[in-house]
């Protein structure tokens, strides 16, 4: 997407339900083998290769204003640390000591004109170099100049600030794709993180495999069965949207008809674009889907971003963000707080769904299951970039059990 054209290339998306449904492939599509979403081995060599080589979603660079200003995440096992320094420069660092391994800073904020260790006051320089030890003498080879914090890769798009510590990854704006453009043109830079009663960020844990988790967002096919809500909101039927082999957006039409549920009813009349926000949203949604787990719901009023990160091989954080416009007014604050509402009920018919789904994998009578080419095709591509990383998967679909819902490979 040339970006000197970006109002016209979104206004034109390469994904539309016309050209999904000429888009089918010769043969069934089989889903990921049950086994997948239980295996041990397979877990680890995710963290590998999905996790510690991916962009990650950190923050918003308006938490990162002036000098000493923070965020904290993890990409795969590393925890890392984006800070701003007194020079101006964003810098994505090891979040970890190199004396006794804690962790230096936590969540996000502002630290003094160094970075101190909290459990034995090493202390740093917000470029990475060391600045002190405590009782140095006590050390017989501690050679100060040769101790920093290891340096990653930081970047940012739109006003999003993403780490990767993987060097030979491809660069974030390539892996985007058309997500890079569009982000900018739905003025996201201009947005700010709304620090609500939980701070910037809440977190909430989930019992299941986040690959389970993420199938379960990449599609609306389930919508019309699980989501009544979603049903009497939004037209999934004329999704619109565009893709790489690494990231999609999507716009969907708000329907006209006023719901019956008083709930809805009201966000359907206090529902309005916030400014910056492109006309094509006055009555849209749209989502946003960053490889491998990263999340955004596109409202008028506010985007939401959530963020996926296993814990365990059947244990899930999501971590969401929201962004709000400077000039948020009453109208649009009360319009956001229903949505949330509204989301708590729908995340909670996921989680029934995706708890039912965890369970079911782990029976030895199910091998794989069969893939709408037309409404999960995105868990299609989202699975075959999986396929790609990791053979182990390979591995397992020839040792699973079970039947298939598909004849042949």
């Amino acid at each position: 997407m040339d970006p000197s054209n970006v109002a016209t290339d979104i206004a034109s998306p390469t994904s539309t339900p016309e050209s999904r449904a000429t888009q089918k492939g010769p043969t069934a599509t089989r889903s990921l083998p049950g086994i997948a979403y239980t295996d041990p081995v397979l877990y680890e060599q995710e963290l590998t290769e999905v996790f510690a080589r991916a962009w990650i979603l950190v923050g918003h660079i308006c938490e990162l204003s002036e000098p000493g200003h923070y965020v904290t995440a993890n990409v795969g096992r590393e925890p890392v640390l984006v800070v701003r320094g007194h020079d101006g420069e964003l810098r994505a660092m090891s979040n970890v000591c190199r004396h006794r391994a804690s962790t230096i800073l936590e969540g996000t904020g502002q630290t003094r004109s160094v970075m101190r260790c909290p459990y034995h006051a090493w202390t740093y320089e917000l470029d990475g170099r060391l600045a002190a030890a405590p009782s140095g003498q006590g050390f017989a080879c501690l050679d100060r100049d040769q101790v920093a914090l290891p340096q990653f890769r930081v970047d940012v798009v739109g006003g999003l600030v993403f780490c990767c510590v993987d060097p030979d990854q491809m660069p974030l704006v390539e892996m985007l794709g058309p997500v890079g453009p569009y982000l900018e043109w739905l003025n996201v830079s201009g947005l700010q993180v709304d620090r609500g009663p939980d701070g910037a960020r809440w977190t909430e844990d989930f019992e299941e495999n986040w690959k389970i988790l993420a199938d379960n967002y990449y599609e609306d096919y389930h919508v019309p069965v699980a989501h009544p809500t979603l049903v009497r909101l939004v037209d999934v039927k004329e999704t619109v949207g565009d893709n790489n082999d690494w990231c999609e957006w999507s716009r969907v039409p708000y329907r006209s008809r006023p719901s019956r549920e008083p709930r809805e009813r009201e966000y359907q009349q206090l529902m309005r674009r916030m400014p910056g926000m492109p006309e094509e949203f006055e009555n849209a949604m749209g989502h946003v889907c960053i490889w491998p787990t990263t999340f955004f719901e596109i409202y008028p009023h506010h985007i939401d971003m959530w963020q996926l990160e296993p814990t365990g091989l059947q244990r899930t954080r999501a971590t969401t963000m929201t962004l709000v416009h400077p000039d948020e007014g009453e109208q649009d604050r009360r319009a956001r707080e229903l949505m949330r509402e509204l989301n708590v009920d729908i995340m909670g018919q996921d989680v029934d769904i995706t708890t039912r789904v965890q369970r079911g994998v782990q029976a030895p009578s199910y091998h794989s299951g069969i893939l709408n080419d037309e409404q999960e095709f995105s868990v299609i591509r989202f699975q075959q970039r999986l396929r790609e990383l990791l053979p182990r998967i390979a591995e397992l679909e020839s040792m699973a059990t079970g039947t298939r819902s598909v004849a042949t490979p």
